[in-house]
């Protein structure tokens, strides 16, 4: 899983740690990378101690990116789910990019309030959801799991 989650809420909901890259770092851990306890958050005064500072750079970040390819490699047919994504996001945005592009059997599904430019080499490998995300997200889950919305035939 790729997130920009720096909260470790993957992990919280029980997901393998080392099955999530968190490529902007996490606030539950110190720029060392140590998991921070509850009684440390008194110590921490500023941004600079968390791992959030300066991940990108560091050597955890670069072990992770590089068992991502391997994922990536060993299942080229995936589909990434974008949610909430601006167009603006320098780091995010370029990886997805780069993804699509090196992985032609992908797909990129974006959900937003309002749909971000794509590269016309990859358009027809987009689907691009905008508006309310919760509306959104209720009308997928109507469509996937039409058992809970009490339609038989997956139709409302």
């Amino acid at each position: 899983m790729l997130t920009t989650n720096v909260e470790d809420r993957f992990v919280q909901a029980g997901f393998p740690e080392q099955s999530v890259f968190y490529l902007e770092g996490r606030l539950t851990h110190r720029a060392d990378h140590t998991p921070l306890q509850k009684q440390d958050l008194a110590e921490i005064t500023s941004g600079d101690q968390l791992e959030t500072a300066g991940y990108p750079d560091s050597r955890q970040f670069q072990e992770k990116l590089r068992d991502l390819n391997r994922f990536l490699a060993a299942h080229p047919r995936f589909v990434i789910l974008e949610l909430g994504v601006y167009a603006g996001n320098g780091f995010l945005r370029p990886l997805i990019s780069q993804m699509l592009q090196a992985f032609p059997a992908s797909r990129l599904a974006e959900f937003n309030l309002q749909p971000n430019p794509v590269p016309v080499q990859i358009r027809h490998r987009v689907v691009q959801v905008d508006g309310d995300l919760e509306q959104n997200l209720d009308g997928l889950a109507r469509i996937l799991l039409p058992e809970a919305s009490g339609s038989q035939d997956g139709t409302s």
